[in-house]
């Protein structure tokens, strides 16, 4: 099965470029963003508009409520149909989108992780409260020592939801994951798009700009019935923007310069992850034929058997 990702940190580009590939090569588009999945949360998640899909079908955006709970492995099981049904009807599937998450349950398999109960949730932050990160990280090492040792003791997040999971299912999510896992699926052409870090910071910036010029204050105004749900889904920039509106606790500028900051650090990590995947070809968005090459590259690709 033969599809092209495009893929990269934050701002790099990715979106312009699958949709220009998409129009050249009869292709439709299936996102791979874990934040632009949500309806709502729009200009803050620099969702693509109805506009610059015209005429073309995208998939995997913008269709899920914001109480509604999403996975990685829900992911790739969506993915992989999509993937299979776009090329049966003799179009190209083009996945665009920074998440790695994503992209790695796509190709090489995930496992199935049950709901998050809210009851147990409750509980184990409780406990975190009361005992600490450390107390708690030494008690996931004590039943998953395998996963502990990948995470700091800082990590609340992933620490509490191993050891949800621990407690849901009497196994270990190390083990959950080497079960899940299968061979690679699929013949994917991997398109990178990074330039230098400074350039990148700098896009980044003025496109946190452009969200507040485009009225993103008054998109989050609107959805402070959901204010809490957006919160507990960490959606990136949200969160800094409802500590100055709602809890008050930061300034409107230094909200906007921490929601930049945010930006920039998660760009870190997206490169950090994509150095490890061997096969993306990279390219600098900066250079002025760069396209064309990408084009030339996945003509190439599909002509091989």
């Amino acid at each position: 099965m033969k599809f092209i990702i495009v893929c990269g940190p934050t701002c790099s580009g990715k979106t312009s470029l699958g949709i220009e590939l998409a129009r050249k090569l009869g292709g439709e588009i299936i996102g791979a963003d874990s934040r632009q999945i949500y309806k709502k949360v729009n200009l803050g998640t620099a969702k693509p508009t109805p506009n610059e899909y015209t005429g073309l079908n995208y998939h995997l955006i913008d269709f899920l409520d914001l109480s509604e709970n999403y996975s990685a492995y829900k992911y790739a099981m969506s993915a992989r149909k999509l993937i299979s049904e776009i090329t049966e009807k003799g179009n190209v599937p083009i996945v665009v989108g920074g998440t790695g998450l994503y992209l790695k349950a796509l190709t090489e398999g995930f496992f199935e992780s049950p709901e998050p109960s809210e009851s147990l949730r409750r509980e184990l932050e409780r406990k975190w409260n009361e005992m600490g990160g450390k107390a708690m990280h030494e008690e996931l090492a004590r039943v998953d020592p395998e996963t502990a040792a990948k995470l700091s003791p800082n990590d609340k997040a992933r620490i509490l939801r191993a050891l949800e999971i621990f407690k849901q299912t009497g196994i270990p999510i190390s083990i959950h994951r080497r079960q899940g896992e299968a061979h690679s699926w699929g013949r994917p052409l991997w398109v990178g798009l990074n330039t230098a870090r400074p350039v990148l910071y700098e896009w980044i910036n003025a496109r946190v700009d452009r969200m507040i010029q485009k009225g993103w204050e008054k998109e989050l105004h609107a959805l402070l019935p959901e204010y809490e749900m957006i919160i507990k889904k960490r959606i990136l920039g949200y969160v800094d923007m409802y500590n100055h509106i709602v809890r008050k606790i930061i300034d409107r500028r230094t909200a906007i310069e921490l929601v930049k900051q945010h930006h920039r650090n998660y760009a870190k990590r997206q490169l950090t992850w994509f150095t490890k995947v061997k096969q993306i070809i990279w390219f600098d968005p900066t250079e002025q034929s760069f396209r064309d090459k990408v084009y030339r590259l996945c003509v190439d690709y599909f002509k091989r058997t």
